[in-house]
């Protein structure tokens, strides 16, 4: 008699997690997502899997990382790791705004119809004042961190 499947098998996996209990720390084996998942670590469909069920455990405040593992395990960050990795998405973020400014700001605008150049100039408009808004954000953070102790004294 065969089992029951539901779909997608990402959200069975996480379902699965949280029933045994998730914590800080603790390591999975990839045998067991390809058992889950019902496919290979080395395809492309077990990839995408992991990445939604990430993102699914990023709800809860789990960080699931398969670096420095070799392929053959991943583990449940340590919350202070949880930093590291939200500063990369912040770099990630900030790259990809400016890739995109440059993108648009060497796009042959020539090339456009009307249509579509005043499209391309609305998101670049958007994407620089993103790009800019974040750079400088970032900068009075910095700046009131530095000098919280003085800003705090009358």
């Amino acid at each position: 008699m065969s089992e029951l499947v539901r779909l997608p098998l990402w959200r069975n996996c996480v379902e699965a997690m949280r029933e045994e209990g998730i914590n800080y720390g603790h390591t999975y084996a990839s045998s067991s997502f390809e058992e889950r998942l019902k496919c290979k670590r080395d395809t492309m469909q077990f990839g995408l899997a992991i990445s939604e069920i990430r993102r699914e455990l990023e709800k809860d405040g789990y960080y699931l990382s398969g670096r420095g593992q070799k392929g053959d395990a991943f583990v449940i960050l340590m919350p202070e790791a949880n930093a590291d990795v939200m500063q990369s998405y912040q770099q990630a973020a900030v790259i990809a705004l400016k890739r995109g400014v440059i993108l648009g700001t060497n796009t042959r605008l020539d090339t456009l119809d009307e249509e579509a150049r005043r499209k391309h100039e609305s998101i670049l408009e958007k994407l620089a004042m993103r790009a800019v808004l974040l750079n400088r954000s970032a900068a009075i953070y910095k700046h009131v961190k530095a000098n919280a102790a003085n800003l705090l004294d009358p």
